[in-house]
């Protein structure tokens, strides 16, 4: 049974009054300006701003990630004789907060190796570490033309207000926001180098999420049942309806994905962009419009998933401004034509900002809705 994400499992721990065992820094690594700083009110963590250049472009070195650590290695150490991979996500506790961070800001985000360790000995100001300098992320430039021109701009940490309701998350809830925050943190973060890779990552990151929200909301018989009425009655015809409940949990999942990725974003669909361009350059934000793009788009990523074809290329271009600070949320024109190829404006629901723009606001909306349930 899951415990959650470590860095919950963590905090858990801090909130129970256990003692802290050691103290770790981390440097957290972006190419946006970051403003404010975290010293309390997120357990046993801080986000302390190191205040780089907000002039120099491209990734750098912008917060220390404080952490206090609460648990025995044998508490985080999971039993080596058979496989438990409930929490696995590809990284550790700072990898967790980074991607939530991310999230919050609307940012490229990342964690690197521990800088520092704080061991508890007489020596209270901590001793400077580069075991780990080879975690550190690569930096990525990003040029004038930006697919995500907005994702390096000026954020408030006060933008991560959400995050002091992570510990209020069940184990589980935790452990897929957690999944798709990081799906969403390596989408932002290749977008400007891969864009047809990181339509993939967006769009798995919201299916990670609508998973969970389906299975909290429908039961495995219910779906078999709406999405395959035929198998269920050939299942009955075989057992009882303990038999097809067992059935229907193992394959229920895998079940209906279109309708539950376009049922789940519609469910959390945030407002239109406060900012908007004229509108010959705006997406319709209408349910029907939006239900008919969603479809498009994941109609795509299984193209993609199963037949080597990538997003179309006007859908991975950057946009371009229509006014003097507004952007293109579409492209413009009958059609597309490039790289061979040509797509009509009705095969192009959007651009790629555009979707990064909902998918951030889908998934902060879906975790409001796990605290405030």
């Amino acid at each position: 049974m899951s415990k959650g994400p470590l860095s919950l499992q963590n905090w858990l721990a801090h909130e129970a009054g256990k003692p802290p065992i050691s103290c770790t820094e981390y440097p957290f690594f972006t190419d946006a300006h970051v403003v404010g700083e975290i010293s309390d009110g997120l357990g046993p963590y801080q986000l302390i701003n190191l205040c780089p250049n907000p002039f120099r472009s491209g990734s750098k070195l912008t917060l220390v990630f404080r952490a206090e650590f609460y648990l025995t290695y044998d508490e985080v150490q999971k039993e080596p004789t058979q496989t438990n991979d409930d929490e696995y996500h590809g990284g550790y506790y700072q990898d967790e907060i980074a991607a939530l961070v991310g999230l919050c800001l609307g940012c490229r985000m990342k964690a690197g190796g521990a800088s520092r360790i704080f061991d508890g000995s007489a020596n209270h100001r901590g001793r400077p570490i580069a075991w780990e300098s080879e975690r550190d992320p690569i930096a990525h430039n990003v040029t004038a033309l930006s697919i995500l021109p907005r994702a390096n701009e000026t954020k408030s940490l006060e933008l991560t207000q959400q995050l002091a309701s992570f510990p209020n998350l069940t184990a589980a809830q935790a452990t897929v926001l957690v999944r798709a925050a990081r799906l969403y943190q390596d989408a932002i973060w290749m977008v400007e180098s891969n864009p047809e890779l990181a339509w993939l990552m967006f769009v798995s990151a919201i299916e990670t999420a609508a998973n969970c929200w389906k299975m909290e909301n429908e039961r495995p018989i219910e779906r078999l049942r709406a999405s395959k009425p035929d198998l269920e009655a050939l299942l009955l015809s075989r057992g009882d309806e303990e038999f097809v409940e067992q059935i229907a949990s193992h394959v229920a999942p895998y079940m209906g994905a279109t309708k539950k990725f376009i049922d789940f974003t519609l469910e959390f669909l945030p407002n239109p962009p406060a900012n908007r361009p004229a509108e010959f350059a705006q997406i319709s934000w209408t349910r029907k419009n939006l239900k008919e793009s969603l479809s498009k788009i994941y109609e795509y990523r299984s193209k993609a998933l199963h037949g080597g074809r990538p997003f179309p290329a006007p859908m991975c271009m950057p946009p371009y401004t229509v006014d003097e600070n507004t952007l293109s949320e579409k492209s413009v024109g009958s059609a597309v034509g490039v790289k061979g190829s040509t797509w009509a404006a009705k095969d192009l629901p959007m651009l790629l900002h555009t979707f990064e723009y909902i998918v951030r606001n889908v998934l902060l909306g879906w975790w409001c809705s796990l605290v405030s349930s």
